[in-house]
């Protein structure tokens, strides 16, 4: 887990405080407990054999650095505009002034995809993705990249005192006084990883593979983004993510099926990062099927690379696996590949190739107010 202390240091007199103090950010980072998000048994449903040396680290990685937005709270609770400070991984210092109300958004600074954005009023700090213009393959909804890691936390109205006796009294390197008020807080997740592994049942005819790699794996009606102050999933853009690189074949292993059946068969993964499911926090909310809407329902769709080169794209629905996992985990989709017609796996491959992970009769629904 994400641990960061911050600890408000005010240099004193010997009765009072100084008006003006400092905040000190000390960063320590721990590794995020994959069980705690996603269950003791991922492990064990989980069966691609995952080399990090070739596909990068399957869970959370050390973020570099930090990044504080301090907005100030006047009497009318009005939240002012944010003045930022970054800090690498041991953290800095920040000048407050005592006898001040503040809310304190922290959050990684080292992303890449990530946008931000914010309204006039401070009311919400939105993070999202740009679509993705380089997938061929899209029709009538809208690809967006994957998002970086990303964890913070929010706190809501830290009071900075000037009473000494809210203070601890401490000494510095060089016997120099100094009082400190200390406040703890966890950088917990706002990106969740879910391990999709596709697993391909009778894949070997006469001729030999019928399906012999993937082109990607995208994850429809997904949520578009997250607010950083409430960590609830944005509801009104749903967006799809894809991994166009996913880990290749591993063929003709001992597979235990979601039902426990033992069998032999082809394996491949892919690792997806996404803002969750659509209009929760996913860290608390405890989802049910019931009620869930054709709207909201979620697919996953594989482009599968037949032996001709030809790419056949197929789609499961997938709602209940990703309900069961909100904070992300093991996704488990099984294919017979002979179901796969053989008048396609036989014929030409299709002009220009690309998967297309379409759902039929929808589109992405855009609605918001945001302003970047």
């Amino acid at each position: 887990m994400c641990i960061f202390t911050a600890t408000t240091s005010c240099e004193r007199k010997d009765l009072y405080l100084a008006q003006r103090g400092t905040l000190n950010i000390d960063v320590s980072v721990y590794e995020i407990q994959l069980e705690m998000l996603w269950g003791i048994d991922w492990r064990t449903e989980w069966q691609y054999l995952w080399d990090e040396s070739l596909y990068g680290p399957i869970g959370y990685s050390e973020p570099s650095g930090v990044r504080a937005n301090v907005y100030t709270i006047n009497n009318a609770r009005e939240r002012s505009r944010y003045t930022t400070r970054n800090f690498g991984s041991d953290g800095g210092r920040v000048s407050l002034t005592t006898r001040q109300t503040y809310d304190m958004a922290f959050y990684n600074n080292d992303t890449e995809y990530i946008l931000f954005s914010t309204d006039e009023s401070n009311d919400y700090y939105y993070a999202t993705t740009r679509s993705n213009a380089r997938i061929p393959y899209t029709r009538s909804y809208t690809h967006y990249n994957q998002p970086d890691q990303l964890f913070g936390t929010f706190i809501q109205d830290l009071y900075v005192t000037d009473d000494p006796d809210a203070y601890e009294m401490r000494y510095d390197a060089d016997g120099s006084l100094y009082y400190v008020y200390d406040v703890n807080a966890a950088l917990t997740p706002y990106t969740f990883i879910y391990l999709c592994q596709v697993m391909l049942l009778n894949n070997n005819d006469n001729s030999g593979k019928r399906v012999t790699g993937c082109e990607g794996v995208s994850f429809n009606r997904m949520a578009g983004g997250v607010d950083l102050f409430t960590r609830i999933t944005d509801s009104t853009n749903l967006v799809t993510i894809t991994q166009e690189e996913p880990c290749p074949i591993q063929a003709d292993r001992n597979l235990r099926l979601p039902d426990g059946t033992e069998t032999v068969g082809d394996i491949l993964a892919a690792r997806i990062l996404t803002w969750g499911m659509p209009g929760i926090d996913p860290l608390k909310k405890v989802t049910t099927r019931s009620g869930v809407s054709l709207r909201d329902s979620i697919h996953a769709g594989i482009g599968l690379t037949l032996r001709n080169g030809a790419v056949y794209s197929i789609e499961q629905d997938i709602t209940d696996k990703i309900e069961q996992r909100p904070a992300g985990g093991v996704i488990t989709i099984v294919i017979d590949a002979a179901e796969i017609p053989d008048s396609i796996i036989g014929g030409k491959p299709k002009p220009g190739g690309g998967f297309d992970a379409s759902v039929e009769n929808w589109e992405n629904e855009i609605e918001s107010d945001i302003i970047i």
